[in-house]
């Protein structure tokens, strides 16, 4: 009963951060008004996330779990053709960031206090990044004329949030021109161009 009701009051401090968080901002929001919003104490909200940066990475981590991250992995380790595996990356990237654009255009433009938060989340793409370049050159498919590293270091640059802000928000481009863009983008950086023969 004890645990039912800590989860219970976890998730009602989450969605009520991530209600304020979007509408108002992540400066503006108070720990007082996430704890007015979720209907507990303020050292409840503190008891239970330590920080209000700790309250958005718990949005983040819910975030990615929403987004099915397990299932696209297996996707990904399933495919066996080099243009098909970044095609299966860009869709999840696209699928990961659509889920919540408010709350991700918040993260990009935290302010200090929470600055952590983002470097977790680059750190953790780019080991995602280094695993699919590596299955990439498993299956004799990337380029030879770049070091592992920079293959890396391109698709990294090219998956931040930043471009899928510029491209959905700013640009109004649709999730599939986006995810077209990026899987055509990618196969041009990291995968062996073919030999063009006159």
């Amino acid at each position: 009963m004890r645990d039912s009701r800590a989860a219970h009051t976890r998730r009602a401090i989450v969605v009520a951060a991530r209600e304020l968080f979007e509408s108002g901002g992540f400066s503006t929001t108070t720990i007082a008004s996430i704890a007015e919003r979720a209907g507990v104490s303020v050292p409840t909200v503190y008891s239970t996330f330590g920080s209000k940066a700790n309250v958005a990475r718990a949005i983040v981590k819910q975030m990615e779990e929403s987004s099915n991250s397990a299932a696209w992995r297996e996707r990904i380790a399933s495919e066996q053709r080099p243009a098909e595996i970044l095609r299966a990356f860009a869709e999840w990237t696209a699928a990961f960031f659509g889920a919540s654009l408010p709350t991700l255009t918040l993260a990009s433009e935290l302010s200090a206090e929470a600055s952590g938060m983002a470097a977790e989340g680059n750190a953790r793409r780019r080991e995602a990044l280094t695993a699919l370049v590596n299955q990439l050159a498993n299956l004799g498919g990337i380029r030879d004329d770049l070091p592992h590293a920079e293959l890396v270091d391109r698709a990294w640059m090219l998956t931040g949030i930043e471009l899928y802000i510029n491209a959905v928000k700013h640009c109004g481009w649709s999730s599939a021109t986006y995810v077209s863009w990026l899987s055509e983008t990618l196969e041009h950086q990291v995968l062996k161009l073919p030999s063009i023969h006159s």
